[in-house]
């Protein structure tokens, strides 16, 4: 099963089926519904949800439009069946709190979200004090309940976590700041912690306060912590090449006489601004920007058997990229992993070539003249009729661990005309290859994605036939100043694929 959800992750409802989805390991793909802009409204939408409100889900032909309901299909399909249980009187139990949140705890939480957060933060205005007024004996009569009931045990229906957690969770997922008074029920407190510290709930938690409270994500950096980050941007140094004119750039990944003397790349680095660019995630596409960043959860996790992810990862690229692209056919050729283990590992070192480390230099896979010759090596039989329709390289680039130190920057294809890119020679024994560096320029405008999860991806267009589209993407890793000197290693796999429209 893979749920289609529709959804705006900001919303209280959205988010308790995004971390709910992801504390029970379901398979799911998103699909982005603006809240805020009214699209829940939109005809395309209410032909799946008459009632036009988000959530939604649906698996084939299976719709559904509330998001405790999501919550519990989804984990009829869990392999733990702790998040639901079948014993049916521990599985009412967990109803009766869905019904309880839906019924009760979320509107009384709703009024204090909207009065302090909604009204100041995004439309500048102040909060309704008769309306909060009139909410508060509500609130305290609903959260004397919950908290009596908490009183009991660690989670609200036993010792271990359930989706009643997630669903009662969510109406407070601004509770630091709604200002509704929990700080008179001690075991709501304590229990919210508990949540708190669960990964699928804790790791959709910024993109949230970042979204609703903008003045604190511009003051602390739009990660949301005060990391260094100022104004959504780091100043970093990456590796550019000089272009010397009828002197190639070379790397020889062999011994020769011939690496004698010649011009390596990576020998101008600048200091650049990189733009954290969540803030303007959903409107970057790979046909525009070169790069665009996706929501991608995969159930692989077998990074260190080649042979298992050409079997279990590569038809999950597959239909990702058909859905995502309009492609009417995907071909996955390559894949790359970069991890702690492979940190020393040379650039030139040939051995196992699908382990790496990550690549401080700006370049771009593939050239004019190397991505059609790519496909007539790979594809020899059906080359010419594919290449006579668009063509498009498409890298997916997919993080292993939360990226905390060296994260990968894309520099805007409107901000890097093809002047501004020229052929690395790549001297293997058997064959010459060609990749394209960039001359540095001071217009180039680059973005990175810091705290980039598992679940998520970013797109890079390597190679396009249709010169009326973003063609080449430069991008590099680079040293964030801002990361933690015990910062984790950041681990990726990097798939390398063919476009066929």
């Amino acid at each position: 099963m893979v749920l289609t959800v529709y959804l705006d992750p900001i919303t209280i409802n959205c988010r308790k089926v995004l971390s709910g989805l992801d504390l029970m390991g379901i398979r799911y793909e998103t699909k982005h519904v603006d809240f805020f802009k009214g699209e829940q409204k939109a005809p395309e939408f209410t032909k799946i949800n008459p009632m036009a409100t988000i959530p939604a889900a649906t698996d084939g032909d299976l719709v559904l439009t509330e998001s405790n309901s999501i919550l519990q299909y989804a984990a009829d399909h869990a392999k733990d069946e702790s998040f639901y249980p079948k014993d049916l009187k521990k599985r009412a139990d967990v109803n009766r709190w869905l019904l309880w949140e839906a019924a009760t705890w979320f509107g009384v939480n709703y009024t204090y979200v909207v009065q302090n957060v909604v009204v100041p933060e995004l439309f500048k205005g102040q909060p309704d004090q008769k309306v909060l007024d009139e909410e508060k004996p509500k609130f305290e009569t609903a959260a004397r309940t919950l908290d009596e009931r908490l009183a009991k045990s660690k989670f609200i229906c036993g010792d271990n976590v359930t989706i009643a957690d997630i669903a009662v969770a969510a109406p407070m997922h601004m509770h630091e700041f709604q200002k509704s008074g929990f700080e008179k029920f001690p075991n709501i407190q304590r229990w919210i912690k508990e949540v708190e510290k669960i990964p699928a709930w804790s790791n959709r938690q910024k993109a949230v306060e970042n979204a609703l409270m903008p003045s604190r994500a511009q003051t602390n950096g739009t990660n949301g912590a005060t990391n260094g980050h100022s104004n959504g941007s780091v100043r970093a140094t990456i590796n550019y090449t000089k272009d010397l004119g009828d002197k190639l750039t070379e790397i020889y990944f062999y011994e020769s006489p011939n690496a004698e003397g010649i011009h390596e790349p990576g020998d101008d680095p600048h200091e650049m601004t990189f733009h954290d660019g969540w803030s303007k995630a959903k409107d970057f596409h790979e046909d525009v920007n070169g790069f665009a960043v996706k929501d991608f959860k995969s159930s692989h996790s077998n990074w260190e058997d080649g042979e298992a992810v050409q079997k279990n990862f590569y038809p999950e690229i597959v239909e990702f990229l058909k859905r995502e692209t309009g492609a009417k056919r995907i071909l996955v050729f390559d894949h790359t992993i970069r991890t702690a283990a492979n940190n020393a590992k040379k650039l030139t070192d040939q051995s196992n070539t699908s382990q790496r480390s990550p690549v401080m230099l700006v370049h771009c896979d593939y050239t004019a003249e190397s991505g059609p010759l790519r496909v007539r090596q790979l594809l020899p039989d059906e080359a010419e009729d594919l290449l006579s329709r668009r063509v498009a390289f498409i890298n997916v680039w997919k993080p292993l661990n939360v990226v905390e130190e060296r994260p990968l920057a894309m520099c805007d294809v409107n901000s890097a005309p093809a002047s501004d890119f020229f052929k690395l020679y790549l001297r293997y024994n058997d064959r010459t290859g060609e990749n394209y560096v960039m001359r540095h320029a001071d217009r180039h405008k680059w973005y990175y994605f810091p705290k980039m999860r598992p679940d998520q991806c970013i797109l890079l267009k390597t190679y396009e036939s249709d010169e009326s589209k973003a063609r080449f993407v430069g991008h590099t890793a680079f040293e964030d100043p801002t990361s933690a000197k015990d910062a984790p290693m950041r681990e990726s796999v990097e798939i390398r694929t063919i476009a066929f429209f």
